[in-house]
């Protein structure tokens, strides 16, 4: 019989793949704040054998969503391995009863939970778990991936015209702002509606890159048309970059909607390819939206394929 434990970090980081680095990762997170210690969970045996784990981690802009979901058996992860014996069903519902009680004891308004397909040993078991305990699919995307190595060359295509750029420069949320508030992204759209496009834009920056590693952030030196079409050095721009174990993410691509259709986007895409390839980082990854065609087709022609098929649940606890 499964039960739910509020572990140690030691605890919680066992079950990673590299527990030493996720430990230094948790426990600077429980400094900042962003993760609380209620806020760790983990599945355990009545024997004391842990078989899955996830946590809640705040974001700067106060959404909450689940990380760190991971199951296993005897330290090895469960995708791919033989799961005879193994009622996946119990440990998803254990583990998320387990942090929809530690969100509302600590007064969460809503959380947010991902399935990724290509991750999980049964993602439709995942989701019928998800469902059955009221969970509401938020929306559908895709994940993409490109390998770097061959990417090298970051002049030509356009890409003469970019220079790396200091995240906290101020025209990096004006473009930010810009893009989301005519961005197709579902989660764009909700968050502008619920914060006005500028402070969106700012949260999402702040979360990029409330991380230790300090990674190139791209822009796109042009004029788009309009007021200040003849500005010196302004900005079109932005490709914001996460630095993560095994790869970087490209994590937001940014285009002035007045200088869209002019490549700038597939231009930066490729300069952010040849740019973790520069720094011996062979993968690149993004995530986009299923109602977001567009950026899904500057990014293919960037070099980035599919790898997974990606669901985003959230369950309100309001009242």
């Amino acid at each position: 019989m499964l039960h739910v434990i509020t572990p140690s970090p030691e605890r919680f980081s066992a079950l990673a793949p590299d527990p030493e680095e996720d430990l230094e990762r948790l426990r600077r997170n429980l400094v900042r704040g962003t993760v609380r210690p209620e806020h760790l969970i983990v599945a355990a045996t009545g024997d004391g054998a842990d078989l899955g784990r996830v946590g809640l981690y705040t974001h700067p802009d106060g959404v909450t969503v689940a990380y760190a979901q991971r199951l296993a058996s005897g330290g090895t992860d469960l995708a791919g391995t033989d799961l005879a014996g193994i009622d996946l069903a119990e440990i998803y519902g254990v583990l998320l009863d387990g942090i929809a009680s530690s969100a509302r004891s600590t007064a969460l308004a809503r959380v947010e939970v991902t399935v990724v397909d290509a991750d999980e040993p049964d993602p439709e078991v995942k989701r019928a778990v998800l469902a059955a305990r009221g969970w509401q699919i938020d929306g559908d995307r895709l994940e993409l991936q490109a390998e770097t190595g061959a990417t090298t060359d970051a002049r030509g295509d356009g890409r003469d015209r970019i220079v790396e750029i200091d995240p906290f420069d101020p025209r990096v949320v004006q473009v930010m702002a810009a893009a989301m508030a005519d961005s197709l992204d579902h989660h764009d759209r909700t968050q502008v509606a619920r914060l006005g496009p500028e402070a969106a834009a700012a949260a999402h920056r702040d979360m990029m890159t409330e991380g230790p590693a300090s990674v190139p952030w791209l822009a796109h030196r042009g004029s788009a048309p309009g007021p200040g079409a003849d500005e010196i050095d302004s900005i079109v721009g932005i490709a914001a970059i996460q630095a993560y174990p095994t790869d970087w993410s490209l994590g937001y691509l940014a285009v002035d909607p007045r200088a869209r259709r002019a490549g700038i986007g597939t231009a930066l895409a490729r300069s952010m390819l040849a740019a973790t390839g520069a720094s011996g980082v062979r993968l690149a990854t993004s995530s986009v939206d299923t109602a977001n065609p567009r950026i899904r087709g500057t990014l293919g022609k960037a070099g980035f394929t599919v790898r997974s098929a990606h669901t985003d649940f959230v369950l309100h606890l309001e009242g």
